[in-house]
């Protein structure tokens, strides 16, 4: 397999850009392998961190891994070709992004110690000796019990642009997530050991209060406007921390929320805000308003301190809200669309109201559509968040509507925006 991964990073990105008859990936042993194998091949060919996360890919390219393997079983067979072009092509794209660290190997006594020295490494801001210890854990523990017990340092990180929740969650809900997670959670501890002092801290401080009156759904969907030095996750979630705002609006009406509680509230604004909010923010704004989220709610089912990963959830929903909303959003549903309008040509919103009102029935017809656009589409954000919406819609059937809409409207608004940066 490692010379299968080698080959795969020797390949040029542009075999990738437009298909041709008897390209070198076509003729080539990769396009052969079976989806498994493929997916290992790819690990393997992205497991070795970059000297740093200098560009969005490179930061995404663990997560887009598993939500392309996650979508590709949904594809269509007559194009799962492209799915499956997309999924090698970040090993070759990955190869050419930049330097890459050396490897640490570092023996330990137990797992219990390399635990503590991975802590101390990430405190420290030491990602080599980082580095080392989750190059051990990684082979000495089962990856969901590695993913559990990394879940109350990792969940209030905000480097990496907080995302390295996504891939916990993946290791303890997929068994795509799991079986790659030991080669693809080097990177993204690297890259936190690299920017660990940005955190989130006012969810320990917090005392427990008496729930407030006004709801969480109620406070999210009016978020009052706040200024952010930049639109990048890290600034955004320390604008609403600053000051205690985030503390003052979310305390209350988090105190008593279990994980499910949470979630359902939490995620049904996110996708709200992708129907009704600004749509501009729609491709990577929104999305992030709910991957963030719904992957910290799924650790906090096994998090030490539940509310602390819930209160964690609900600051990045007020983040997004506050910093990009166009002004409060009503909770309503897409109006009936035009008779003769389908997926493939509909506009956002349309597409949105198809998903939407379709009968139960249709709806795996639906799913498979939209697994298909997004796993043999360019942009990251699209595959993570059409499967976010699956599994949200899985976990809350009864606004499963309201989270195929959501997914629907991103693909349609990737078709009318096929050039957006």
């Amino acid at each position: 397999m490692q010379d299968l991964a080698a080959r795969l990073r020797d390949l040029p990105i542009e075999v990738f850009s437009v298909p041709e008859p008897d390209e070198a990936w076509a003729r080539g042993a990769l396009a052969d392998l079976s989806d498994r194998a493929l997916l290992e091949v790819t690990a393997r060919a992205i497991e070795r961190p970059k000297q740093s996360a200098s560009s969005s890919f490179v930061l995404h390219a663990p997560l887009e891994l598993v939500a392309r393997a996650r979508l590709l079983p949904s594809v269509s067979p007559s194009t799962r070709g492209p799915a499956r072009r997309r999924i090698a092509e970040i090993g070759a794209r990955y190869a050419a992004s930049g330097p890459e660290a050396d490897l640490t190997d570092h023996t330990y006594p137990d797992a219990g110690a390399a635990f503590t020295d991975l802590e101390a490494a990430l405190a420290a801001g030491d990602p080599t000796r980082a580095d080392a210890a989750i190059g051990f854990l990684g082979a000495a523990m089962d990856p969901g019990d590695l993913a559990t017990s990394l879940t109350d340092v990792v969940v209030p990180a905000l480097g990496a642009a907080a995302h390295a929740p996504i891939l916990l969650a993946g290791a303890l809900t997929s068994s795509e997530g799991r079986d790659m997670f030991p080669r693809l959670i080097r990177a993204p501890i690297r890259y936190l050991a690299m920017d660990w002092t940005r955190r989130l801290t006012w969810m320990r401080r917090s005392p427990v209060l008496a729930p407030e009156q006004e709801g969480l759904v109620e406070t999210l969907l009016a978020a009052p406007r706040v200024t952010s030095t930049s639109m990048s996750i890290a600034p955004t979630m320390l604008a609403v921390e600053a000051d205690g705002l985030a503390q003052r609006l979310l305390a209350g009406p988090t105190t008593r929320l279990s994980p499910a509680e949470a979630e359902r509230a939490l995620l049904r604004v996110a996708a709200w805000s992708m129907l009704w909010d600004a749509p501009a923010h729609a491709p990577y704004g929104w999305t992030h308003c709910l991957t963030l989220p719904q992957a910290v709610l799924t650790l906090a089912r096994v998090a030490r301190d539940p509310r602390a990963a819930i209160r964690v959830a609900a600051t990045h929903v007020l983040g997004f809200r506050a910093i990009l909303s166009s002004g409060p959003v009503e909770p309503r549903d897409p109006p009936p669309s035009c008779r003769g309008a389908t997926l493939a040509d509909a506009s956002p919103s349309e597409a949105a109201s198809l998903a939407f009102h379709a009968d139960p029935d249709q709806r795996p017809a639906i799913m498979s559509f939209l697994a298909t656009r997004a796993a043999g589409h360019a942009d990251a954000h699209l595959a993570k968040y059409t499967l976010a919406c699956f599994d949200a819609a899985s976990r809350d059937p009864e606004a499963s509507p309201l989270f195929l809409a959501a997914a629907a409207y991103l693909g349609a608004w990737w078709e009318e925006n096929p050039g957006a940066p």
